[in-house]
């Protein structure tokens, strides 16, 4: 970042210098974020040193060339305190985020999900707040799936907010939906000035861990305040919770097709879309036992990736016998098949 005193400062041209030398031997990632009122004059800094001034010039261009590749490569001067602080955070969150989802076919069944849940939220309709939700157990992928389309359609709307824990929700919704660091008021006149602020927004407003309908509730009526074309997604384990809310729109996230958790836990476990046929019958074993549950097959896959077929099937029949257990266990199991491993090559030397 730049501000106004270093924007004409030898030593920061010195530094970028370095900076730059470290990102072309991608040692780095540079992303400009500019905090200056005015622009670098280079003519004031080069009659001090001008033997420097073609290097320094040469690197500026670089440096606005790398801006012009990032949107949130902008002037942010005019944001005030914290305000500016969090709108870099959630910019480089959701470059990374953006990147990712840009490779979401790789995810087994998260294309058939996107398009399904994307016909939900109608995104051409601009005409109500609509609210929809996602259900399914625990591990399934809810969140994964609201994250990637969450990613694909944020630039459509004037506000966007992922709530990842909902505690405090009221004051977290209310910091987020910005309101001028110098306004004092009580809570009534916060929610009123807010109101107020976003009646001409459309929002995209995710909550991730709803756990009953007195929050559902509270959600809904908040959306309120938005503008027509505002999409709402509430994410629970449990469907009663959104029936309950007054939610219409629910979309189901349920296990994966045999296909797709053999993909990929094949993807995880040997780096390939399908498994080599000598382990084919273990990894059908382990997608089994996973209950074709996408968090969990990537939890054993990691687990026995470079391990031999014995080491499979001793973890695998332990896993069978405990098959009932949540992750948590199930990890503790891998770990002590672990430590078992490492005991029995200790004495082996």
């Amino acid at each position: 970042m730049t501000s106004d005193e270093e924007a004409s400062s030898v030593g920061f041209l010195e530094e970028l210098l370095v900076i730059l030398e470290f990102q072309e031997k991608r040692s780095l990632t540079v992303i400009p974020i500019f905090l200056t009122k005015r622009p670098l004059d280079m003519e004031e800094v080069s009659h001090l040193f001008p033997e420097r001034d073609r290097m320094w010039r040469t690197v500026i261009a670089k440096l606005e060339n790398i801006a012009a590749q990032y949107s949130l490569s902008r002037n942010l001067a005019v944001i005030h305190g914290t305000h500016r602080i969090k709108q870099v955070a959630d910019d480089v969150r959701l470059m990374f985020l953006s990147c990712a989802s840009s490779d979401f076919k790789g995810l087994a069944g998260m294309d058939r999900h996107l398009k399904a849940f994307h016909e939900l939220l109608a995104l051409d309709s601009d005409k109500e707040v609509r609210t929809v939700g996602i259900w399914g157990c625990a591990g399934v992928g809810k969140t994964t799936l609201a994250r990637y389309s969450y990613a694909e359609i944020f630039v459509k709307f004037h506000t966007h907010v992922f709530l990842e824990n909902i505690q405090d929700m009221k004051q977290k919704l209310l910091e987020n939906i910005e309101v001028e660091e110098d306004v004092t008021s009580s809570d009534h006149e916060r929610n009123e000035i807010t109101e107020a602020r976003n009646k001409h927004r459309r929002v995209l407003l995710v909550a991730d861990g709803v756990k009953d309908s007195e929050q559902g509730q509270w959600i809904k009526e908040y959306a309120n305040w938005f503008a027509p074309g505002s999409r709402i997604i509430l994410i629970t384990q449990d469907k009663s919770v959104l029936e309950e809310s007054g939610v219409n729109h629910v979309y189901e996230v349920g296990s994966l097709r045999y296909d797709e958790a053999l993909q990929l836990f094949s993807r995880f476990a040997f780096r390939q879309p399908y498994p080599p046929p000598e382990f084919e019958r273990l990894s059908v074993r382990a997608v089994q036992l996973a209950g074709f549950l996408p968090m969990a097959i990537r939890l054993f896959a990691s687990f026995l990736t470079g391990r031999g077929k014995e080491e499979w099937e001793a973890t695998l029949l332990k896993l069978s016998e405990k098959q009932s257990k949540e992750a948590v266990e199930v990890w503790k199991i891998m770990e002590a098949s672990e430590d078992e491993h490492t005991v029995e090559a200790s004495s082996q030397r």
